[in-house]
């Protein structure tokens, strides 16, 4: 009989689409509303109740925008001149009187960031959305990790990793140390805490033996979270793996804002506040927060709730300055003075007279040598950048160091920029004597630690003091999430508790499977079938 390849290929189809509807059934669907809000219950309060949100980033903006939109008096205060908070974007001039917006760099929009993506809807800013169609490690020896054609089915991508040579199925461990791969199919939120919170991935890996192909991955992943290996808490580890690979079928692709997030997402969004009558106080620093009552003082003005939105640098100021917070919350006052930021990063912007390679995706992850983890070309993804390049013949590139290792002086500035640009010439030798038009560098020390043991002591959306309430991506959430989809989702449940508090209806919100893949044992039964025995 001879060989039928269309045959096996229609036969191979059929058992890959048969493996992806069991993937998903298994984990209870990929999309799922955490919550039930009651349709009988009334959607604005009775009488006027105002609230403040301290804080305008996304998670402050979510909060206020819900709030506002069901009738609540908002007021949103801010410290900085504008909105967005690590989504921020602020004008640059250049020496030829030229001025320009910079960013705290490039922002990723994934597809399974449901709420987010939700509001974004709402405001038209997902019409900015562009498709970034790869997903690329750059590494020291001259290779290139492609992501574009994976398997986007969890636990298939894994193999499928294998099949596009991100690592040898043979290199894989045996025995004991196999386990240790298997938890991280496995998230469980109580279960991996307990097991690997005080283990950072440098000890993981070594005691896993983790192959070097998929070391280099995860080094790379690990420092999108701030973090260098020795530092990030394996078990925020394991469950941003659980968030962003294994949770749902989008795989690593993601969407990119068009134009700078000024134009294209804060603006958006503050037209929406002041549709719905929202206050918005900016270059307002709060220095603490009053009591007056049963409620709040912010600023001298009255309160009936109070939404702490700010960074972590931020909120534990705040914290420390308001002294009720000691007396009625004690417990929660000594959380939120152990609040710390993770290491340092930088951002340098550049304008320079050279193209740039058209073959490569537009965000690039590089190996580190030591400083550089990625290379965004700003002329490709945003439309003032664009013209700006058209104009001068040249490019606008981004590099980013996300966590400035012990050993440099993160307060040296012109040895960090000169590294950064070392680095950068050894990647892409056709930049070497590039003339720079103008460039901009941030070295800050103001994002979310997710290091070592630090999950016992981050404090919850809710308090112990009724009216007040905790927003931010560095809040512990009932859900997986992480970066601006946990910062988007801790507004909704600021918001949803004031709700409750006034018996209205909540707002909906969504999450991927609370566990990982491997964390219940797969059956072949079908769903609601009885069990054999």
């Amino acid at each position: 009989m001879p060989f039928d390849a269309s045959r096996l290929r229609a036969v191979t189809s059929s058992l890959h689409a048969w493996a992806r509807r069991r993937v998903e059934r298994h984990l209870g669907g990929y999309r799922r509303q955490v919550n039930a809000p009651d349709p009988a219950l009334p959607r604005s309060p009775a009488e006027p109740r105002r609230v403040a949100v301290i804080g305008g980033g996304l998670a402050g903006m979510t909060a206020a925008v819900t709030l506002a939109e069901r009738g609540f008096h908002v007021t949103l205060l801010e410290r900085h001149t504008f909105l967005g908070g690590k989504v921020g974007s602020w004008p640059v001039q250049l020496p030829d009187g030229t001025t320009l917006q910079v960013e705290h760099g490039f922002h990723a929009f994934f597809r399974h960031y449901y709420n987010l993506n939700r509001l974004l809807e709402k405001t038209g800013t997902t019409r900015h959305f562009k498709d970034i169609g790869d997903y690329v490690i750059l590494t020291c020896d001259g290779g290139r990790r492609s992501y574009r054609d994976v398997e986007r089915t969890p636990l298939l991508n894994i193999f499928s990793l294998a099949k596009h040579g991100h690592y040898r199925l043979r290199d894989m461990p045996l025995g004991p140390r196999s386990r240790k791969l298997v938890d991280l199919l496995s998230y469980d939120e109580d279960r991996t805490f307990a097991a690997y919170d005080d283990v950072s991935f440098e000890d993981f890996a070594k005691a896993a033996a983790l192959p070097p192909d998929l070391q280099l991955a995860f080094r790379t992943f690990a420092r999108a979270f701030f973090a260098e290996e020795d530092r990030v808490s394996m078990a925020e580890l394991i469950k941003s793996f659980h968030f962003y690979y294994l949770s749902h079928d989008f795989g690593l692709i993601y969407d990119y804002l068009d134009d700078d997030a000024e134009r294209t997402l804060n603006q958006p969004l503050r037209r929406l506040l002041d549709e719905h009558g929202a206050r918005i106080l900016l270059g307002a620093e709060v220095p603490a927060i009053g009591r007056r009552g049963e409620g709040f003082e912010v600023l001298g003005e009255p309160y009936d709730a109070v939404v702490l939105a700010a960074d972590v640098v931020g909120t534990r100021r705040i914290a420390a300055a308001s002294a009720f917070l000691r007396d009625e919350d004690p417990v929660l006052h000594e959380r939120l003075d152990r609040l710390r930021p993770g290491q340092p990063y930088v951002v340098l912007r550049l304008w320079t007279d050279r193209p740039f390679d058209p073959d490569l995706p537009m965000f690039i992850l590089t190996e580190r040598i030591k400083l550089l983890d990625s290379i965004t070309t700003y002329h490709r993804a945003q439309a003032e950048s664009a013209a700006w390049a058209a104009a001068h013949g040249g490019s606008v590139l981004e590099l980013h160091c996300y966590a400035v290792p012990d050993d440099v002086d993160a307060s040296d500035g012109p040895a960090i920029r000169r590294q950064l640009l070392a680095e950068m010439e050894t990647y892409f030798p056709e930049l070497r004597g590039c003339t720079i038009h103008h460039e901009h560098l941030q070295i800050r020390h103001d994002f979310s630690a997710f290091h070592l043991g630090m999950r016992r002591d981050r404090p919850p959306h809710l308090t112990g003091i009724p009216g007040l309430y905790l927003a931010g991506d560095w809040v512990r959430l009932p859900h997986p999430a992480m970066l601006m989809e946990a910062a988007c989702m801790s507004g909704l449940l600021c918001a949803n508790a004031i709700f409750q508090r006034e018996g209205l209806q909540e707002e909906p919100i969504f999450a991927v499977p609370e566990k990982g893949i491997l964390a219940t044992p797969f059956t072949l039964r079908r769903a609601g079938a009885p069990a054999a025995g």
